[in-house]
């Protein structure tokens, strides 16, 4: 699975290199803003410019806006500017181009609840994945993670209010001595995440996830 994430990102860095649609060149710069300096605006008119579905990232005040490059099995390819995420039905599995040596390699476990229907998830279920911290020199990390179902809460997804059913992930690493608490926000129809709150690595902010498409304002 890591080679397999390895080598999607890879192509995903040769397409940054390329320089894709202007578009897409766009949508790179206010990655590269909001990483490093000030905070873009996401409008709606904005998104709908684009020829495809969007992720808007927010790390702190800093808000930005990743294109879609591919999607297969649950599996998304997120490209900014000079960074990309991967997910796998909605939850960062590889990140590439955080500052603060955050990247992360961290693919789900055979039974994890990211590759069942998040609606039928059984209270307390606990999965442990392997993540590595690549810039910060470690590997197979083991993470404890358990879960638990929030409230539905109302949501505003591109100036739409949406009821979206929040799920808690208690993640544990006690040998890195990180501990922190994700929340996904799931379409009680349909099981797909749509927003999400995850922290990634120790004294890095939570990354903010929000996946928008054209027109009708929704994946």
């Amino acid at each position: 699975m890591k080679v397999l994430l390895l080598a999607g990102m890879s192509a995903a860095a040769a397409l940054l290199m390329s320089g894709c649609t202007s578009v897409a060149s766009s949508s790179y710069e206010t990655l590269r803003l909001a990483i490093s300096g000030p905070e873009s605006i996401i409008t709606a008119d904005y998104v709908n410019s684009l020829d495809r579905p969007a992720l808007s990232a927010r790390l702190k005040q800093s808000e930005a806006l990743l294109v879609l490059a591919a999607r297969n099995d649950g599996v998304a390819e997120w490209h900014g500017r000079s960074q990309a995420l991967v997910t796998q039905n909605g939850r960062l599995i590889q990140t590439a181009g955080l500052p603060d040596e955050a990247d992360i390699i961290a693919p789900l476990a055979v039974a994890d609840p990211f590759l069942q229907d998040l609606r039928a998830l059984p209270e307390d279920v606990e999965v442990t994945r392997l993540v590595d911290f690549p810039g910060r020199y470690l590997t197979s990390v083991p993470q404890h993670a358990r879960y638990r179902k929030g409230p539905v809460e109302t949501l505003e997804i591109m100036g739409e209010q949406r009821a979206l059913q929040r799920m808690d992930e208690i993640i544990r690493m006690p040998s890195i001595s990180f501990r922190a608490t994700n929340h996904y926000w799931f379409d009680p129809d349909t099981g797909n995440v749509l927003v999400s709150a995850q922290h990634l690595a120790p004294g890095f902010p939570p990354v903010h996830l929000v996946e928008l498409t054209q027109s009708v304002g929704q994946p």
